[in-house]
């Protein structure tokens, strides 16, 4: 690897961190956090929620202004940016607006949506981009290492910040100051990650800009395999935002958890995560990605409806729905990005980009709109088998539990380049854990 390239790529890594703890700072509990703070209702956390992936029709317009004018670099540093400099008017707006509920929440609406529309412009632009920097052969070990990299840093976010809202909480008139304190240093750390990316090599492809945008965007649709990939896409994220979005208001409303036992949940995923990156980015360079989203796709099915058994007063199980949701997850996000990009053709690339971003923010859209409203007409708890409360949540916990089921089976029609099955994953797995169990028990028997 050249000097250039390592320097790249070093970079691109800081870059990662710093914008993952922006993200977690702006995101999951602490946003839905502020959420409550402003006195939102479920479907306006559905609204909230729904943004990020409503705004991925911006790809459109996006993708042909990267194929007019170039600069795919330029594009993405510079739109992130501007989506991270919005999160100074959402934060005063949201903590220091004078004139009533609804005035205050519509303006950090407003103000989200048009940070989260740059935000999806940078994303296109920065993902064409690196696809191009990265090798194809080792870009699950680039990306495997890169994503472990930002959960470290997104751990030690989660838990620094978790913690101290929970401290200033606890003093008299300091909930104001304690929300106030994660968005401001986000904005911090998405800076310095604007400055680590700004200083990734810019690399350039030559491509014709298209008469017909549209045309371009319609593509994708026309090859089979493509297709099946962005229809599994929309069922899967529709499963996925059914339910996902809700899980902090769960732990913080109805668990009653604190933001900090809430912060040593996430760290403890995110642990997970961290090794089941760099462990699933080294296998699926093996046997590449459908395989791998295979195993790891079962292995999430059934975690939303786990969460139905957990108490208020739980420790262990909550503990234990987070290290499966943590190594499972960490395969399946990577993989999916990385199938995206080998099933789709190098020239044009930004397009089949966008179309599965569309689809995926369509799926990731619909969900907690539905969701939101299903949960703002709901009735009360009702009485489950064997006296188990079913809150309103879990009915559409089992609901993403049986959409996810559905939305893999449509995934046996989606196929990649050198593929292997899921079964010679699994046989490779157990091959690998054989030696390491026949050591463990000789090192037993000697202690014994």
């Amino acid at each position: 690897m050249k000097l250039h390239e390592r320097d790249d790529y070093r970079n691109s890594f800081y870059d990662g961190m710093c914008a993952n703890v922006f993200g977690t700072l702006t995101g999951g509990v602490f946003l839905t956090g502020f959420a409550l703070y402003l006195g939102m209702n479920e479907w306006m956390i559905g609204v909230l929620a729904a943004i990020p992936y409503m705004v991925t029709l911006f790809q459109l317009p996006g993708s042909y202004f990267i194929c007019k004018q170039g600069g795919r670099k330029k594009i993405a540093t510079h739109a992130a940016i501007l989506a991270r400099l919005m999160w100074l008017p959402i934060v005063i707006v949201g903590l220091y607006y004078p004139h009533g509920t609804g005035g205050r929440i519509i303006l950090v609406l407003i103000f989200y949506f048009v940070s989260q529309a740059f935000s999806s412009v940078s994303y296109v632009a920065w993902l064409a981009w690196t696809s191009d920097l990265v090798p194809d052969e080792i870009r699950g070990t680039f990306f495997g290492t890169r994503n472990m990299l930002c959960g470290a840093a997104g751990i030690a976010a989660v838990l620094i910040f978790g913690n101290l809202v929970d401290v200033f909480n606890g003093h008299a008139g300091g909930s104001t100051f304690a929300i106030a304190i994660p968005f401001i240093c986000a904005l911090l750390f998405g800076m310095i990650s604007a400055h680590y990316l700004n200083r990734v090599a810019e690399i350039t492809v030559p491509s014709a800009c298209p008469q017909n945008m549209l045309l371009e965007l319609v593509k994708p649709f026309r090859e089979c395999n493509f297709r099946n990939f962005l229809f599994f896409t929309l069922v899967w994220n529709f499963s996925v935002y059914l339910s996902a979005p809700f899980f902090a208001l769960y732990f913080l409303r109805e668990l009653n958890y604190s933001y900090g036992f809430v912060a040593l949940l996430t760290t403890i995923s995110a642990i997970v995560d961290i090794m089941g990156m760099k462990f699933w980015g080294a296998v699926s360079d093996r046997v590449k990605n459908r395989a791998v989203i295979q195993v790891a796709g079962w292995g999430v099915v059934l975690l939303p409806s786990m969460w139905i058994m957990v108490k208020p007063d739980d420790v262990l199980l909550p503990i234990l729905i987070q290290v499966l949701g943590g190594g499972f997850w960490a395969g399946l996000n990577l993989c999916l990005h990385n199938l995206n990009l080998r099933i789709s053709p190098q020239e044009g690339r930004v397009w089949y980009i966008a179309a599965y971003s569309i689809l995926a923010g369509m799926g990731a859209a619909m969900a907690p709109l539905i969701a939101g409203a299903f949960l703002s007409l709901s009735p009360n708890p009702s009485s489950g088998p064997g006296g188990v409360t079913m809150l309103p949540l879990h009915y559409l916990f089992m609901a993403s539990t049986l959409l996810r089921v559905v939305s893999l089976l449509i995934f046996r029609s989606v196929h990649e380049p050198q593929e292997a099955t899921a079964r010679e994953l699994l046989s490779l797995l157990g091959r690998n854990a054989r030696p390491a169990l026949s050591k463990s028990a000789t090192i037993n028997s000697v202690h014994q």
